[in-house]
């Protein structure tokens, strides 16, 4: 079977995404499919591991920039001679695969890179987003949890595949049981929008005088590392948390650590970090507004922050002490847990699997002929108006546009399905409005907890 996988950032950047689809087409090679990488042109990046794209494979690069490369691009897929394609677009970017398949027969497979409520609330319209998957022939979700957050008549069309776990790390259980200190570590871009890595930092500056044998390592880089080490000099805790700053083998760091933590507050779908956490055998932490947090991390296996709006680093300083107080020995039996759990459900070998035979299916269907192939005010994805006619004509109007990113003023599509689209784009900015309160409550928040500490009264404009 030849399979196409696109992952638009392969050869630009090295993410979950882009490691996850390399992992996949890896595999698919070793099972004796060929395998044809798509992306979109560019310098590739000095992040990019000599590792990828290692494996047998063809490379199609797409140029989606401009007018003439969109059509080369369209054209290029459909002389590919693929028999299935699957993507994983956390992006907008998805917004091009209907547009790009259309009138190809070749059925694709989106997989859902994150939680739902994040493409919906952040990046686009739901009428777009689920127009989209009523172009695929199918798409994947990383947990049974997120299913309930699409439309009842696409829900047909979901498969629950999570990520691949690495397999079991060889772990000198002795030296960590007999370290003289211990470590929390968290890994990951340093993006404070998503991972909010500066609530580790502030919890553990509340916990430091009680645990003085303990420290945190924060392994990765992003736009926000001088943020953080200003914030752990400002909390007094700078000599207690080391940056290693970007770093091939994470794994040596894992091995030495005490504590996994993850301190987003939503925005993940099954992360990668949790997997290669668990494979190091450690005890996982984080929070309970986040959903991948919240449906992983049980009380055998680690400890959940029950979010409270203003408590937000005690719960995390409380989930993060429960452990902390711990015997090394406990500490380990847990993290052992941890680490079977993951296995039993995450394996390499079960998710490639399902991987392989959801591809497999998908191929031999009939693509059909038309194929282009929370809190949302009345357009809740259990909200009657979300009907397989309305979806079909979401989808061909997105495939029908000049350029995909942009939604037209007005469309193609009949009076209702312009209609719901309108309303989800109004529903939209009102999220992104609330959104905006909350921000401003939460700074307002700090700006009063700072006129506490330096007593004076401090008025934000």
């Amino acid at each position: 079977m030849k399979i196409g996988l696109i992952s638009f950032a392969h050869l630009l950047d090295w993410t979950g995404i882009t490691r996850l689809i390399d992992q996949i087409a890896a595999e698919m090679v070793k099972r004796g499919h060929s395998v044809t990488i798509i992306a979109k042109e560019g310098k590739a990046s000095s992040k990019i591991p000599t590792s990828a794209l290692a494996y047998k494979h063809e490379l199609l690069t797409l140029n989606l920039d401009t007018d003439s490369g969109r059509k080369q691009a369209r054209e290029k897929i459909a002389n590919s001679g693929l028999d299935v394609c699957a993507a994983s677009v956390g992006g907008t970017e998805i917004l091009y695969l209907p547009w790009l398949f259309k009138n190809t027969n070749i059925p694709f497979v989106h997989g859902e890179a994150a939680d739902p409520r994040v493409f919906v609330y952040e990046r686009w319209e739901p009428y777009e987003h689920f127009g989209v998957l009523s172009c695929a022939a199918a798409f994947t979700v990383l947990l049974e949890e997120y299913l309930p957050f699409y439309p009842q008549v696409l829900r047909k069309k979901a498969r629950v595949i999570g990520n691949p776990a690495p397999p079991p790390a060889d772990i000198d259980f002795k030296a960590r049981r007999e370290k003289k200190t211990r470590t929390i570590i968290a890994v990951g871009r340093f993006n404070e929008d998503d991972k909010r890595f500066s609530m580790l930092l502030r919890a553990f500056a509340l916990l430091h005088n009680e645990f003085p044998d303990w420290r945190v390592k924060l392994v990765g880089d992003g736009p926000f590392m001088q943020y953080y080490e200003i914030m752990a000099t400002k909390l007094g805790i700078k000599r207690l948390v080391e940056f290693t700053g970007s770093v091939s083998d994470v794994s040596t760091h894992y091995k030495t650590a005490d504590i996994f933590c993850l301190p987003s507050f939503r925005a993940e779908g099954l992360p990668m970090v949790f997997l290669e956490a668990s494979a190091h055998a450690l005890p996982l932490v984080g929070y309970s507004s986040c959903a991948a947090s919240a449906a992983l991390i049980t009380p055998e296996i680690g400890a959940l922050a029950k979010n409270t709006p203003g408590l937000e680093l005690e719960v995390l300083a409380k989930a993060l002490s429960s452990l902390m107080t711990l015997t090394p020995q406990d500490r380990e039996k847990i993290g052992i847990l941890c680490l079977n759990t993951f296995q039993k459900k995450y394996a390499n070998n079960i998710i490639f699997d399902q991987w392989e035979t959801l591809l497999v299916q998908v191929s031999n269907k009939e693509v059909p002929k038309n194929m282009l192939m929370q809190e949302w005010p009345g357009l809740e994805p259990d909200s009657p108006v979300w009907t397989e006619k309305l979806l079909t004509a979401a989808g061909n109007e997105i495939a029908e546009r000049a350029l995909p990113l942009v939604s037209p003023e007005t469309s193609s599509a009949d009076e209702e399905t312009e209609c719901v689209r309108l309303r989800s784009k109004l529903a939209r900015i009102e999220c992104d409005y609330k959104q905006l309160e909350k921000k401003y409550a939460e700074l307002l928040r700090q700006f009063q907890a700072l006129a506490g500490k330096t007593h004076k009264k401090i008025k934000p404009r």
